[in-house]
């Protein structure tokens, strides 16, 4: 069944291709008839029999309608369904484990098209149906987000059976988009680390520890964190010595991955994606370092979308440049 599923959408890769918009025709429509259209063919293959059989020219004259009235509704369903346009909505980009909304507007345009219209995406069974006579607003369509990244949209199933519900019109539109899934934030501690703090990784070899913005140092108490120790004034002879932190307010510093503990790497990422959002909601300003990419301490919406959309794209295996 895979193999047939993979040979149709390369198929209909072919004939409908990616666009962010289509007027339907010929190439993007497909007929056929519906279950009730196929019991009326069989009826009408009755009654030619029957007619036949006992030569019953009356019976064989209604074949002959209903076999009409069949190719008449065959007509009138292309051209219903033929002059619709189709537009994929302005879509924000979400987080990984949401459940995105995705707008289809259906243009008809003088009104030309009626009946109902099923819209569903292809090989998933949620679907929505809408008045065609009465489409003045977008088509909400439900996605599940699963993982982060790029979204490719499945196709967008539209189907209807207007007018006598004999044949079935559908097509299937491929919309190009350009919808990142960031990841789940994740609550944590925000790891925000000055230059003071990053020399004293680099010197110790170790992880980082910083947090906030470094404010004064005074006499260590016991149960402080370690991290929180001066140890270059340890070395000194001076004694135990706590760093003194401000709050993230105003704080400047970077996040870093490789500063985070957790073993997984989608658990640092969605970390990360949570300090990210909690250091622009308080006016911070700080850095991102992937490691193999770095954006520069900035801050403000713009550059809280370019942290997220580096954390949605992050490959570990891919060389980054500074941004």
């Amino acid at each position: 069944m895979f193999g047939w599923q993979a040979v149709a959408e390369r198929w209909l890769n072919k004939r409908i291709p990616e666009a962010h918009k289509y007027k339907l025709n010929y190439r993007s429509i497909f007929i056929f008839p519906s279950r009730f259209g196929g019991l009326f063919l069989l009826l009408c293959l009755g009654l030619f029999i029957l007619g036949s059989n006992y030569q019953n020219n009356l019976m064989i004259f209604l074949c002959y309608f209903l076999l009409s009235l069949f190719l008449l509704n065959l007509f009138i369903a292309y051209l219903n369904f033929a002059k619709l346009e189709v537009q994929l909505g302005k879509v924000k980009h979400g987080f990984a484990g949401e459940k995105l909304q995705i707008p289809i507007w259906i243009h008809n345009n003088k009104r030309v098209s009626n009946g109902l219209l099923k819209l569903n995406f292809w090989k998933l069974k949620h679907s929505v149906n809408i008045d065609l006579d009465d489409s003045t607003y977008p088509v909400y369509l439900p996605l599940d987000c699963e993982a982060r990244g790029k979204l490719k949209l499945p196709r967008v199933t539209l189907t209807s059976t207007y007018p006598l519900g004999l044949i079935s019109c559908w097509t299937h539109l491929a919309f190009v988009s350009d919808i990142l899934i960031y990841p789940k934030p994740l609550a944590s501690k925000v790891r925000l680390i000055s230059k003071d703090d990053l020399a004293e990784v680099n010197e110790a070899d170790s992880t980082a520890k910083g947090h906030d913005d470094f404010d004064s140092l005074a006499p260590y108490k016991q149960g402080e964190p370690l991290y929180h120790v001066a140890w270059k004034q340890v070395a000194k002879g001076q004694g135990m010595i706590s760093k003194q932190f401000s709050n993230q307010s105003g704080a400047t510093g970077w996040l870093m991955l490789a500063s985070l503990r957790a073993a997984d790497i989608e658990q640092k990422l969605s970390e990360l994606c949570f300090q990210v959002i909690e250091l622009t909601r308080n006016n911070s300003t700080f850095g991102l370092d992937l490691g193999n990419l770095k954006i520069e301490p900035s801050s403000g919406t713009e550059h809280q979308n370019a942290c997220l959309k580096a954390l949605a794209l992050h490959s570990p295996y891919l060389k980054g440049v500074n941004a």
